[in-house]
C-alpha cells in the first residue's frame, strides 16, 4: 500500500480518510469495546438539547448572521475547551478521540461528528423559504437524522453514534478523566 508508514494525521492530510489505528483491523474500528464507560443517554440527549437551544437563540437574536453563527457553533461545539460543548459541560460529559489516546475532541473531529446537524441548519435556510413544502422537507430530514442517531446510540454497546464513527470519537462522563 502506498500510504504505509504514514502517521494517522499525515494519512488524513494526504487522503482525507482516516484509518484504524495500528494493530486494529479496519472492520473492527471503532472498537466494539472501549476502556471507557459510555455516557447515559438522558445526559447526552439533554446536553444536545441545550446545544440546540443555543443554536435556536442564535437564529432568533442574530437575524442576519444567525445561520452562520448557528452552523459554526454546532460544528465546532465539541471541540471547545476540553472536548465539551456548553451542553456537555453543564451535563458533565466530554467528547474524546478514540484515534488519539482519548485526548479531548478537536475542531476537525467535532466538525466531522456534527456535520449532519450543521447540514440540517443549512438546509433549513436554503429550503425553508419554499412555502409549506420547504419546511416540511427539512422537518422530515431532521426527524430522520435525529431518529437514526438516537437509534444508533441506543443500540451501540459503547453509545457511539454515526457521527462518532465517522470522526472516531466517543462521549464519556467527565469524571472518568
Amino acid at each position: 500500500m502506498e500510504n504505509e508508514g504514514l502517521k494517522e494525521s499525515e494519512l488524513f492530510e494526504k487522503t482525507g480518510e482516516a484509518e484504524a489505528p495500528e494493530g486494529i483491523p479496519p472492520e473492527e474500528f471503532p472498537p466494539e469495546e472501549t476502556p471507557f464507560e459510555k455516557a447515559q443517554l438522558t445526559e447526552r440527549y439533554l446536553a444536545k438539547l441545550i446545544d440546540f437551544l443555543i443554536v435556536g437563540a442564535m437564529l432568533e437574536v442574530f437575524t442576519f448572521i444567525g445561520p452562520f453563527a448557528a452552523i459554526t457553533y454546532i460544528s465546532i461545539a465539541d471541540g471547545l475547551k476540553g472536548g465539551q460543548s456548553v451542553g456537555k459541560r453543564l451535563m458533565g460529559l466530554k467528547t474524546v478521540s478514540l484515534l488519539r489516546d482519548a485526548e479531548a475532541c478537536d475542531f476537525r473531529e467535532s466538525a466531522l461528528r456534527n456535520s449532519s446537524f450543521a447540514l440540517l441548519i443549512a438546509a433549513y435556510f436554503v429550503l425553508g423559504w419554499i412555502p409549506y413544502v420547504g419546511k416540511f422537507l427539512v422537518v422530515l430530514a431532521a426527524g430522520a437524522v435525529i431518529f437514526t442517531e438516537a437509534a444508533v446510540v441506543y443500540n451501540d454497546e459503547n453509545g457511539i453514534r454515526f457521527g462518532d464513527k465517522i470522526a472516531g470519537t466517543m462521549v464519556v462522563k467527565e469524571e472518568d478523566f
